[in-house]
Protein backbone atom coordinates (compact mmCIF):
# COMPACT_ATOMS: atom_id res chain seq x y z
CA UNK A 1 0.00 0.00 0.00
CA UNK A 2 1.55 3.33 -1.24
CA UNK A 3 1.53 6.57 1.23
CA UNK A 4 -1.24 7.95 -1.18
CA UNK A 5 -3.52 5.32 -0.63
CA UNK A 6 -3.72 6.59 2.86
CA UNK A 7 -5.81 9.14 3.98
CA UNK A 8 -3.96 11.95 6.98
CA UNK A 9 -6.93 11.95 9.90
CA UNK A 10 -4.76 15.24 10.54
CA UNK A 11 -6.30 17.05 7.00
CA UNK A 12 -9.75 16.37 8.27
CA UNK A 13 -8.72 17.16 12.19
CA UNK A 14 -11.10 20.19 11.88
CA UNK A 15 -13.63 19.29 10.47
CA UNK A 16 -14.61 16.77 13.32
CA UNK A 17 -14.64 19.50 15.36
CA UNK A 18 -18.68 19.40 16.75
CA UNK A 19 -18.88 15.50 16.09
CA UNK A 20 -16.58 14.09 18.20
CA UNK A 21 -16.77 11.16 21.18
CA UNK A 22 -19.01 13.25 23.29
CA UNK A 23 -21.44 13.63 21.42
CA UNK A 24 -21.27 10.23 19.89
CA UNK A 25 -21.43 8.84 23.68
CA UNK A 26 -24.23 11.20 24.66
CA UNK A 27 -26.44 9.79 21.97
CA UNK A 28 -25.38 6.05 22.65
CA UNK A 29 -26.96 6.88 26.43
CA UNK A 30 -29.57 8.52 25.60
CA UNK A 31 -30.71 5.78 23.68
CA UNK A 32 -29.48 2.87 26.18
CA UNK A 33 -31.50 5.46 28.69
CA UNK A 34 -35.24 5.29 26.57
CA UNK A 35 -33.97 1.10 26.70
CA UNK A 36 -34.07 0.75 30.09
CA UNK A 37 -37.03 3.21 30.53
CA UNK A 38 -38.85 1.01 27.99
CA UNK A 39 -38.14 -2.03 29.85
CA UNK A 40 -39.31 -1.20 33.12
CA UNK A 41 -42.43 0.62 31.67
CA UNK A 42 -42.97 -3.13 30.06
CA UNK A 43 -42.07 -5.13 33.38
CA UNK A 44 -44.51 -2.72 35.52
CA UNK A 45 -47.39 -3.07 32.78
CA UNK A 46 -47.32 -6.96 32.53
CA UNK A 47 -45.83 -7.55 35.95
CA UNK A 48 -42.59 -9.10 35.10
CA UNK A 49 -42.17 -10.18 38.70
CA UNK A 50 -45.38 -12.54 39.11
CA UNK A 51 -44.40 -14.30 35.48
CA UNK A 52 -42.77 -17.38 35.89
CA UNK A 53 -40.96 -19.54 33.32
CA UNK A 54 -41.09 -23.31 33.19
CA UNK A 55 -38.80 -25.72 31.18
CA UNK A 56 -40.15 -29.10 30.45
CA UNK A 57 -37.28 -31.06 28.81
CA UNK A 58 -38.48 -34.43 26.65
CA UNK A 59 -38.95 -37.27 28.45
CA UNK A 60 -36.18 -39.84 27.26
CA UNK A 61 -37.63 -42.55 25.40
CA UNK A 62 -37.69 -45.99 27.33
CA UNK A 63 -36.54 -49.08 25.07
CA UNK A 64 -39.42 -49.87 22.62
CA UNK A 65 -41.73 -52.30 23.31
CA UNK A 66 -43.15 -54.91 20.57
CA UNK A 67 -46.88 -53.78 19.40
CA UNK A 68 -49.80 -55.00 21.47
CA UNK A 69 -50.60 -58.54 20.07
CA UNK A 70 -54.69 -58.13 18.70
CA UNK A 71 -56.48 -61.24 20.04
CA UNK A 72 -57.77 -63.68 16.98
CA UNK A 73 -61.29 -63.16 16.35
Amino acid sequence: MHDSDRTNIRTYLDSFQGIGCRRGCMIHLALLGFLCLAALIWAVKNRAWELSVTVELPAQKAEQEPPPEVPPE
